[in-house]
């Protein structure tokens, strides 16, 4: 999975923690360079296994799942890894347009769905029905529809049983975009709550720019009316000198 980088960050912490002890068994205890190598290593371990235990918990804090369920989803994507190797080998049995459009369609359905997953665990338990059955259909069926469909000398009851299958996988993939249709759920759900946030955020904002656009256009009359006085003045001097 694409989380799990918690080897790596036990790593970068053991490694000079190895070094570090390494050079100072060498320098404080001037013993065998074996034994210097043997604390090294034990300084590797020491530091590891507490700084890849202290990076797992904080990944499976972010992604909301227990360990168990980070290693049961895990197996099951390495089962479905090998499924999709399958899936993606049938492509050299095609024989029709139609069914490449259709194999490809399913095969992008599928690795939609296994790589969503594996960059958020959590969303697995939103299409468990596809890790468990709905794959395995999908790769058998293809797999059976193909060797049969190349074989010549087909009887006219052969051909109908390979057109009701065919009519199953198109069925099968509306069941696979379901599934993607469930996983994805959560995500429109947190999209419309993002869009009535950014509604109330407008009107928020429109409340002040309205009251703002008020008060020029007060200011703008007030200034009309100090300069109607200002005329009258000055027309009513200019009579005077006159």
């Amino acid at each position: 999975m694409k989380y799990n980088i918690s080897h790596w960050f036990a790593s970068m912490v053991s490694i000079p923690a190895a070094i570090i002890a390494g050079l100072a068994s060498m320098i404080a205890f001037d013993i065998h360079l074996v034994y210097d190598m043997l604390i090294a290593a034990g300084g590797f371990f020491a530091a590891y296994f507490p700084s890849q235990s202290y990076s797992m918990k904080s990944q499976l804090r972010e992604m909301g799942i227990t360990k168990s369920e980070y290693k049961y989803v895990k197996t099951k994507l390495g089962e479905a890894r090998e499924k999709i190797r399958r899936l993606r080998k049938n492509y050299k049995n095609v024989r029709t347009l139609k069914d490449a459009k259709l194999i490809y369609d399913i095969n992008r359905i599928v690795r939609t769905i296994y790589s969503s997953v594996e960059d958020n665990p959590k969303l697995f338990f939103g299409v468990q029905q596809f890790f468990h059955s709905n794959l395995d259909s999908a790769v058998n069926t293809i797999e059976q529809y193909l060797y049969l469909y190349k074989m010549p000398g087909k009887s006219k009851e052969e051909k109908v049983k390979l057109h009701e299958t065919r009519i199953s996988l198109l069925e099968l993939k509306r069941t696979l975009q379901s599934n993607l249709s469930a996983m994805n759920r959560s995500t429109y759900h947190s999209l419309d709550v993002e869009k009535e946030v950014i509604k109330l955020n407008r009107k928020r904002s429109g409340g002040p720019l309205r009251l703002d656009n008020e008060l020029d256009r007060q200011k703008v009359n007030m200034d009309k009316k100090e300069k109607e006085p200002a005329k009258a003045d000055r027309g009513e001097k200019n009579e005077g000198r006159k």
